[in-house]
C-alpha cells in the first residue's frame, strides 16, 4: 500500500477538471519518497492479526506479509507494458497465477490484487462527474474510474478512486464486479501527516458486500500503518 501514500499540493488550477492519468500519478508518487524504506503496518479481521512491510525497490514495490511466524514476500512489478505480481518461494521468485490475485491474505478480507493495488496503474482512467457522490468525510473530491485492461482477471471489472481536490489525498476505492455492483469497499478512517508534508493513510477500512445485496456488508477488515 505504498501506492496508497497520499499526497503533494495539487498543480491544477482551481474549478478545472484535471487529467485523471496526473491525479493517479500524484496519489501514487508519494511511494517514491520512501524508497528503500520499509513502511510497516498490520491486517487485522477480528483477533487474526497479520504484520506486514512493503518498501520500493527499482521497479518493484515489495511486499511482505507475517503467517504463522513465517514471513512470505510477493512484489508488484512494473514492466514496459502493465504489471505482473511475483510471488518468492525458497528465495526464488515466480509470477503468481492471475487466478491468486483474488485470494485472501492469511485469513482477512485483503487479497494479493488488494495490497499490491495494481488497478491504480490500470490505463484508460477518467474523470466521472457523480455531484451526489463527490464528497467523502466532508471533503470535496474528483471521482476517478478506471477500467479493468483484462476484465477477466482479477476480482474488479472496474474501480473508483475518491480524490480530495484541495490536497490529492485518496479517500475511498470502490471495487466493482462484472455485473457493475460493489463488491469491496475502501475507506480512509485517519491519517498522518508525514514530515516531508505529505500524506499518508492511518487506517482504512475494508468492507466486503453480499454479492446478493451489495448494499450489505458481510466481512470487514482494517489495515493499520505505523509511522514511517
Amino acid at each position: 500500500m505504498a501506492v496508497m501514500v497520499l499526497s503533494l499540493a495539487p498543480m491544477w488550477g482551481q474549478g478545472a477538471v484535471p487529467d485523471a492519468g496526473q491525479l493517479l500519478k500524484r496519489v501514487r508518487q508519494a511511494a517514491t519518497l520512501q524508497e528503500n524504506k520499509d513502511v510497516k503496518g498490520q491486517i487485522r479481521k477480528r483477533s487474526v492479526k497479520v504484520p506486514f512491510s512493503m518498501s520500493l525497490r527499482g521497479n518493484l514495490i515489495v511486499f511482505q506479509y507475517q503467517q504463522g511466524g513465517v514471513w512470505n514476500r510477493f512484489d508488484l512489478k512494473f514492466k514496459d507494458r502493465g504489471q505482473e505480481i511475483l510471488s518468492w518461494k525458497d528465495g526464488r521468485a515466480g509470477v503468481l497465477p492471475v487466478t491468486r490475485y483474488s485470494v485472501p491474505i492469511a485469513g482477512t478480507d485483503v487479497t494479493y490484487e488488494d495490497l499490491s493495488m495494481r488497478y491504480l496503474y490500470w490505463p484508460a482512467a477518467k474523470v466521472v462527474k457523480d455531484d451526489a457522490a463527490s464528497t467523502v468525510k466532508g471533503r470535496d473530491c474528483w471521482i476517478v474510474q478506471i477500467p479493468n485492461p483484462n476484465p477477466k482477471v482479477g476480482q474488479y471489472a472496474w474501480v473508483r478512486v475518491w480524490i480530495d481536490k484541495e490536497n490529492g489525498a485518496m479517500w475511498q476505492i470502490d471495487g466493482i464486479d462484472g455485473r457493475g455492483e460493489l463488491a469491496k469497499r475502501f475507506m480512509i478512517d485517519s491519517l498522518m501527516k508525514l514530515k516531508d508534508g505529505s500524506w499518508f493513510f492511518k487506517r482504512m477500512k475494508v468492507e466486503v458486500r453480499d454479492p446478493s445485496n451489495p448494499r450489505k456488508t458481510i466481512s470487514v477488515s482494517y489495515i493499520d500503518m505505523e509511522n514511517p
